[in-house]
């Protein structure tokens, strides 16, 4: 009997204990926990919410972590329809959390449909802190995720941002974040104006910066983060926008020791999407240092090197490893141009203005093939939709990565090993291979107008004959 009176006895000491540990298993409201803590602090702990991009089943609730914070929990009402301000009717749930912009900041991730309220806690030195009620709406109010942000220069180093909200104009506060190219946190402050100057703090109203961040590097890669964040704490319009300090004049102006000279590229649209841009450029043997620059629109000067700014786009090989191509998600028309270097000489091509909405790219596999010789097939095409080409490159490639011949005509034909009607700016630099009888080949022809953009892209196999 006292055997069983004293396991009772640590039973219910290891509940007692657990429900103080872990209010999930063991049920206790917020006003429980509050009240073995008697000396919390209220709007104390940054905290809001917003769902996830392109899901509105899944919210992220953000807080910022202060530095010594232990025992962060996660609160929500018991019932959507109960009373916010009342304690009593938060419970604690296990969610899970994860870091963000390198630990500065962190969230909890809640997969949910259900509207309702929610709180962070952390303790610090013995206190226990609370955040505002946050108002989860992301049914009702899903939040907007966007790239429009106008970035511009009071220096080389000091970008400043300006936006807009969204379609959900009830923005009360707005909190921007600048990060490396890994999103390490670098700055992160709160502005009640639609604009911030990096770093000056004269219109910030709150700073998370425990000592002034270090000066942006020129042409290092960063991120802007901006989150538009209602009375309620819920993320109304997130703003995503990757910059890199440093503008075509001043890269130019930067390597001044270099000989200019011009690179070919052109662009185009995807096959069927008018918001997935290809800018094709011909890189020279032992190039490096390939970058692509873009102006805010079409309604700039394009020869004035100082109104492109670098945009951090990946490359691949193509049509059969000659060219490369960039590839870039956007439906905004704007000019752009490629640069690379060899040696000691700074290629930059011609301006391209893309024209994905007014001149989406028509892409096509219809071309006549003849021979009039054996292996010396003849293509022929007709214009396309647009009448404005001027120019057309010509490429053959056997294998999808082998490049035989590139070249250029003003006539919508061309005789492979016959140059008679080229233009003198050929691609291949040395005697293209005879035709192998009953091989397979790709014949690419790109009409080009004289904004260096393809109004019309062929694209054709064929077997030699």
């Amino acid at each position: 009997m006292i055997k069983q009176l004293f396991f009772t006895i640590v039973f219910a000491i290891l509940i007692t204990a657990c429900s103080q540990d872990n209010d999930v298993q063991v049920a206790r409201s917020l006003q429980e926990y509050i009240e073995e803590n008697p000396n919390f602090k209220t709007q104390s702990v940054l905290a809001y919410a917003a769902n996830a991009a392109g899901n509105i089943n899944l919210t992220y609730i953000f807080y910022y972590p202060e530095v010594g914070a232990t025992d962060i929990r996660y609160y929500e009402l018991t019932d959507p329809t109960l009373d916010k301000d009342n304690f009593a009717n938060y419970r604690r749930q296990s969610l899970a959390s994860a870091a963000v912009f390198g630990g500065k900041l962190a969230r909890f991730a809640r997969s949910s449909s259900i509207e309702s309220w929610c709180l962070v806690t952390f303790v610090k030195e013995g206190v226990l802190h609370l955040s505002d009620p946050i108002n989860i709406k992301n049914i009702s109010k899903s939040t907007e995720y966007s790239n429009e942000v106008a970035i511009n220069y009071k220096t080389i180093t000091a970008p400043n941002f300006t936006w807009s909200d969204g379609n959900i104009k009830e923005n009360a506060i707005y909190f921007q974040v600048i990060s490396d190219e890994e999103n390490n946190f670098i700055s992160g402050t709160y502005t009640e104006e639609k604009f911030f100057q990096f770093y000056d703090t004269s219109n910030v109203t709150l700073n998370i910066n425990t000592t002034k961040p270090e000066a942006l590097i020129e042409d290092e890669i960063y991120n802007f983060t901006l989150m538009g964040i209602s009375d309620d704490n819920w993320v109304n319009l997130i703003i995503e926008k990757q910059f890199i300090p440093r503008n075509l004049e001043e890269f130019v102006a930067a390597n001044s020791e270099k000989t200019i000279a011009e690179a070919f590229a052109f662009g185009a649209t995807a096959n069927g999407n008018a918001t997935t841009n290809y800018i094709y450029y011909l890189p020279i043997e032992n190039s490096f240092d390939f970058r692509y620059y873009e102006t805010k629109n079409t309604n700039v000067d394009p020869t004035d090197y100082k109104n492109y700014s670098r945009v951090n786009l990946s490359s691949k090989a193509d049509l059969g490893d000659k060219f490369r191509r960039f590839t870039k998600e956007s439906s905004d028309e704007v000019w752009c141009l490629v640069t690379y270097i060899v040696d000691n000489v700074l290629y930059i091509s011609a301006p391209i203005k893309t024209q994905n909405n007014t001149k989406p790219t028509e892409w096509s596999t219809v071309v006549d093939i003849t021979y009039p010789e054996t292996l010396k097939p003849v293509f022929t095409w007709a214009e396309g939709t647009y009448l404005d080409t001027n120019l057309y490159l010509n490429t053959l490639t056997k294998e999808g990565d082998i490049f035989l011949s590139g070249t250029f005509t003003k006539e919508k034909t061309f005789q492979y090993y016959n140059e008679s009607n080229i233009e003198p700016n050929k691609i291949h630099t040395t005697t293209p291979p005879d035709l192998i009888l009953d091989d397979e080949y790709q014949f690419s022809v790109f009409g080009l107008d004289a904004n260096h953009w393809a109004n019309l892209i062929i694209q054709n196999t064929f077997i030699a004959q």
